[in-house]
């Protein structure tokens, strides 16, 4: 295979005395060599060579051969110094003297272009991709929440088994009139990336026009993205089944609760979290959560008693009490779910309409009158916190994995 240099257009050939060279093995100095040489497109250097035109002098180390058997003469084979590092090209440096006999000599002019290379590696450094990271499961999990590159890899390929039956529809926030039919192959950032970037936005709520320099398009590409990729992941999981059989339930269920609470499916909790305020009066009024002094949307979660998601309802405003949204009825609803001789356990902020009959919800007592809870009370209180602090600890998890799916559920859209 003829030789050919990665900087310039020399090749090896008889009649030429230009040495070639390969690439380091260590891959800082491959990055070195690549980022001198202003060929940062490469990706695989295995086979790639740089000729002697790119060296100074100082960076080789002359070897002699031993004497061949038939001539007086030795080689001189030309090597490379371990620390040696190429130029973009070193034959056009020349010293040349001025009027006023100035010269720049060759340790000053390096210096400077090795500061030059320094400031663009820097600058190529700023964006970011998912190929950076694949080895990189830290940062991973803090741009994305996944544990490691595995586990995103394995969500994004069971959403790319939609792609042949969803079309990611770029939509304007301001008019969702104007739209075009894109595929999510058929764009300048991979799927693989535009998922990524959808996963930075939503795990780190991290600003469009950030994103947009990160990913090196436009901040209107990235709102846009974002909004087709939240519907169209949404239409992938929202089709999924997470709520289990009776039987599945009793087959899972522990110990201490099938000792206490046998007859438990579900154990409920709601959660809130800040959005921006909404610039209508009445999403505004809608949305306010005097618990957490400030407009949030609310939503109901279930967990099994081994502590599997099993429900997560659609969003409510945050001035909807958690009885109102426990007692929602429709296709969505809890209610609609439960069978007869279900128990629902909950905190004390939970109460069920007189018409439930068929169901019974599990909750600390209450004071009452009483100046004090008698110990069975205590120890029932107990007990069942014991078993609900699952759904609380869950919640984070939740939060990040699932509810983002239903951000732009439509009772919320309604509201907002």
């Amino acid at each position: 295979m003829v030789k050919k240099c990665v900087a310039c257009c020399n090749r090896e050939n008889r009649s030429s005395n230009i040495s070639f060279h390969r690439f380091p093995t260590d891959r800082i100095q491959q990055q070195q060599w690549l980022t001198r040489l202003k060929r940062l497109d490469i990706k695989d250097v295995s086979n790639k060579r740089v000729c002697a035109i790119h060296f100074d002098v100082s960076s080789f180390i002359v070897q002699s051969k031993k004497k061949k058997r038939n001539s007086g003469a030795s080689d001189n084979k030309k090597r490379l110094k371990k620390d040696a590092l190429p130029m973009e090209c070193i034959s056009d440096l020349r010293l040349i003297d001025c009027g006023t006999q100035t010269d720049l000599d060759m340790i000053s002019l390096s210096n400077l272009f090795e500061k030059l290379t320094l400031l663009e590696s820097n600058i190529i450094d700023f964006s970011i991709d998912i190929e950076r990271f694949q080895n990189d499961d830290y940062n991973i999990n803090y741009f994305t929440g996944f544990r490691s590159y595995k586990i995103f890899r394995m969500v994004f390929e069971l959403l790319q088994v939609q792609y042949d039956e969803h079309f990611i529809q770029y939509t304007s926030r301001d008019d969702p009139a104007l739209c075009h039919s894109k595929s999510i192959d058929n764009h300048k950032l991979s799927a693989e990336n535009q998922f990524f970037l959808f996963m930075i936005r939503l795990r780190r709520a991290t600003d469009e026009q950030e994103l947009a320099v990160y990913f090196n398009i436009s901040q209107s590409t990235v709102s846009r993205m974002v909004i087709s990729w939240t519907r169209f992941v949404y239409s992938v999981v929202s089709s999924i089944n997470l709520w289990p059989t009776k039987d599945q339930i009793q087959q899972a269920l522990p110990f201490e609760m099938r000792k206490n609470y046998p007859y438990v499916r579900v154990i409920v909790d709601c959660t809130e979290f800040e959005i921006e305020q909404p610039a209508n009066p009445q999403a505004q009024q809608d949305t306010w959560s005097t618990y957490k002094n400030t407009n949030t949307p609310k939503g109901l979660v279930g967990i099994t008693p081994n502590g599997i998601v099993s429900y997560i309802s659609p969003l409510y405003g945050g001035a909807t009490s958690d009885k109102a949204i426990i007692n929602m009825d429709g296709s969505q609803s809890l209610i609609e779910l439960l069978e007869d001789g279900d128990n629902i356990m909950s905190d004390r902020g939970f109460s069920l309409d007189s018409k439930y009959t068929h169901l019974t919800l599990i909750h600390p007592p209450f004071l009452d009158r009483q100046k004090q809870l008698l110990s069975q009370q205590v120890l029932q209180t107990r007990i069942i916190e014991r078993h609900r602090i699952h759904v609380e600890r869950c919640m984070e998890y939740w939060f990040y994995i699932c509810t983002f799916f239903t951000i732009f559920d439509e009772p919320l859209v309604k509201i907002l």
